[in-house]
């Protein structure tokens, strides 16, 4: 298929589509990560541009992937140019990774990170950009499937994921290494050396059917101002 990859970034998931054996176009407002694209992927396919003004012909693409980025759109100008330039049949695919909250050792992990930032760790970020495809007149039917997904994870990188979080690094040096300290042991009580813990996510994939007859004026839509040149 001829996918079109928004918010691209330094293409990790348009090198998974691109190894699926899909032709991968990519897009993305950052000059420096676009330039590093064509080595990547071995193709120059690639532009710098805004999702809400695309710079492709109508009906071009058999599919268009959000891979953790819908959300930095806006939908009132995003997803008409989506819809614009999928084929008829085409749609939107749309994938974002959350934490799994299920695993106890998680949940604590969680509670602890709270204490230091109350937003930490809130597992359904960027998700609710896509209710607004519920709402567009330029999608049908919406389909969700969920994939469990287990990622090795080290003392060390455990530990490195909590001070990256901006709130730590705000915190006092006192603070700072208690909420370490707590987290390297909590690792050490749940982690069965010298196997590393297992981080559990969830990724939730959905599929919009393009719909473009709203695309079209007719004659009778009355909601439209009519300028003659």
């Amino acid at each position: 298929m001829r996918v079109l990859d928004l918010g691209a970034g330094r293409g990790g998931f348009a090198a998974m589509l691109r190894d699926a054996g899909h032709e991968v176009f990519c897009i993305d407002d950052t000059v420096d990560l676009v330039a590093g694209l064509p080595e990547r992927l071995g193709t120059r396919l690639h532009v710098v541009g805004q999702v809400e003004s695309l710079p492709f012909l109508s009906c071009h693409f058999d599919v268009v992937t959000a891979a953790q980025t819908l959300h930095r759109y806006p939908p009132g100008l995003a997803l008409s140019e989506i819809a614009r330039v999928l084929k008829p049949g085409g749609y939107l695919a749309i994938a974002y990774n959350t934490r799994d909250d299920t695993v106890p050792w998680v949940r604590r992990l969680i509670a602890l990170m709270r204490e230091a930032d109350p937003s930490s760790m809130r597992g359904n970020y960027g998700e609710d950009s896509v209710d607004q495809i519920t709402e567009s007149p330029y999608f049908g039917f919406l389909e969700r499937r969920n994939f469990r997904n287990w990622m090795p994870i080290t003392r060390d990188g455990l530990i490195s994921m909590v001070e990256q979080r901006p709130a730590v690094a705000r915190l006092d040096p006192v603070a700072r290494a208690r909420l370490v300290g707590d987290v390297g042991a909590l690792y050490d009580e749940y982690a069965r050396a010298p196997d590393p813990l297992m981080l559990p996510f969830q990724t939730s994939c959905w599929r919009a059917d393009v719909d473009h007859s709203k695309l079209v004026i007719a004659e009778d839509f009355d909601d439209v101002l009519r300028i003659t040149l």
